[in-house]
């Protein structure tokens, strides 16, 4: 699976894409949502992960963006201080999920098989 992480936190962003590929995935990385847009426009991916809080563009709007252009690519949200207005506001745009930093990778990566494989019908 082709994952795109769109974190302006490198530091976290390697961690996540480590994991990420250690499970198998190709990942690629953008520093902040309006290169995480253009990306998804641009370039095929099976899934996105938007950190909520970036400069330029932020996580929700990105989303939202990213799902006009390509409405059934999934999508997780995260934030390490993020409220609860904003959580919400990251599934009306279209997220499956919004995790609140620090999260549990495993977990990460549990949801992501899950969408994956029952789009997948496995």
């Amino acid at each position: 699976m082709r994952i795109l992480i769109v974190e302006d936190d490198k530091n976290f962003s390697i961690v996540l894409r480590q994991e990420l590929e250690d499970a198998g995935h190709t990942v690629e990385h953008a520093v902040d949502g309006v290169e995480g847009v253009l990306r998804c426009i641009k370039e095929s991916f099976d899934f996105v992960l938007l950190d909520i809080k970036m400069p330029k563009l932020d996580g929700i709007n990105a989303l939202r963006i990213i799902k006009k252009v390509r409405p059934d690519l999934p999508a997780i949200t995260y934030s390490g201080n993020a409220g609860s207005g904003e959580m919400a506001e990251s599934l009306r745009a279209g997220a499956i999920r919004c995790f609140i930093k620090p999260f549990s990778i495993a977990q990460l990566k549990e949801e992501i098989e899950r969408h994956y494989n029952r789009d997948a019908g496995t």
